[in-house]
């Protein structure tokens, strides 16, 4: 048996062996009432630490009496979840790199221990027990309907692929080295919303203050700021409609429709759905310029997108067009201050759905820079927007990497 991808200098077959020729597996605590946990001094690995964590995080142990007739866990011990209320989370596996002085394992899950612990990499282990194609045997056992469970048994009749030790090193160092990379990425991308969040409650003044003046700003734009109707702002608005989806030749056109569920990004260049010229003519639904703001009244209240081209959109939105891309896209960072803010949440109409009207939107009250100021704020939050969306990509990419050595490194 051979991987797809291997580094250099390893040509040698890989060992495949049922796992019940290799180890022997051990069961978690038993006998145990709900007063014996939280106290004592012994410590015991949680379901929710082996569910989380491919390699057991020692700090999130809880605590339990010392009780010799349970089982003792050592260092590159693997443990399986036995019962989930998914198949995928099933068998999930996480391995012990460090030795823990009285401790045992929950009794939601088994243990197993490996007879030659020296022909093994911990690391290796813990990569290779949730790789894809080791995972879709754990998804074939999963047995139930609301809660699904595992045999202990047929998971010992199952095979694992692996290379030499010295093979097993070096794919352990490069995805413990892409978790870190993704890790980090991860912790850039919240620092860059962090930016963000710090400006909408700095750089726009509040709404409540008695003088409309930011906390921080360009040092060049000393004017105030100014109260108004957000319908001061924009030029026109309008709602739309939706087609009856039982006359079939009314979808499938040439006309993006939008719905709650395209809102994923900044600008809208397509849809789910589209609508023939037929469904349009025979409903209530309107063009929509292309550069408006589409706004959501149902659902996912306060959402919002610039669409890129001409679309037709549903009644779920309230869309406004402007005369000036400058005004439109400060308009949109405003609006994004007041769903982060939750202002939408104050305005909402209760019933069956929490929902705003056009009436609401209309008078909403914002507050509004020079023109010049206007700008060099429009450029700054563009230019936090572009890292943040590079920011995402890269992750993207990054965890697509890691996903093609998971699919191709393992057998």
């Amino acid at each position: 048996m051979y991987p797809k991808v291997r580094f250099r200098g390893f040509d040698e077959s890989w060992r495949t062996e049922k796992l019940k020729n290799i180890g022997e597996s051990f069961s978690g605590l038993s006998g145990k009432k709900s007063s014996d946990f939280g106290h004592g001094e012994a410590k015991y690995i949680t379901y929710l630490n082996i569910l989380n964590n491919p390699i057991i995080d020692t700090k999130l142990t809880d605590k339990i009496e010392i009780d010799n007739k349970q089982h003792l866990v050592k260092k590159g011990d693997i443990f399986f979840t036995i019962s989930s209320e998914t198949p995928q989370e099933v068998g999930l596996s996480s391995v012990l790199d460090t030795n823990l002085n009285e401790c045992y394992l929950n009794s939601f899950s088994f243990g197993y221990r490996l007879k030659e612990i020296s022909m093994f990499d911990n690391l290796f282990n813990s990569y290779n027990f949730r790789s894809p194609n080791f995972r879709r045997k754990m998804y074939i056992l999963a047995q139930g309907i609301s809660r699904y469970n595992i045999s202990k048994k047929a998971v010992l009749n199952e095979t694992i692929c692996f290379p030499k030790i010295s093979e097993q090193k070096q794919i352990g160092k490069l995805i413990k080295l892409m978790n870190s990379l993704l890790s980090l990425q991860q912790r850039k991308l919240e620092l860059e919303k962090q930016l963000k969040f710090f400006l909408f409650q700095n750089a726009i003044p509040s709404k409540e203050a008695v003088i409309f003046k930011p906390k921080i700003r360009f040092r060049e734009f000393q004017d105030k700021w100014k109260y108004a109707k957000l319908s001061e702002i924009y030029n026109t608005d309008c709602s739309g409609g939706t087609p009856s989806v039982k006359n079939k030749t009314f979808y499938g056109g040439n006309i993006p429709f939008l719905t709650i569920s395209d809102l994923n990004n900044k600008k809208i260049y397509k849809t789910q759905k589209t609508l023939s010229k037929k469904g349009l003519e025979n409903s209530s639904a309107k063009l929509v310029p292309a550069g408006s703001i589409s706004l959501a009244m149902y659902a996912s209240v306060g959402k919002i997108g610039i669409l890129s081209k001409e679309m037709a959109t549903s009644q779920a939105f309230f869309n406004m067009t402007f005369d000036d891309d400058e005004k439109r896209d400060f308009i949109y960072i405003i609006l994004e201050k007041a769903n982060f803010d939750k202002e939408w949440i104050r305005l909402i109409s209760t019933g069956t759905q929490n929902n705003l009207n056009a009436k609401k939107i209309r008078n909403f009250h914002i507050v509004f820079p020079t023109y010049k100021a206007l700008k060099g704020l429009n450029k700054l939050f563009c230019n936090i927007d572009t890292d943040i969306d590079i920011q995402y990509k890269v992750i993207v990419t990054t965890n697509q990497l890691k996903q093609f050595l998971l699919q191709n490194l393992f057998i």
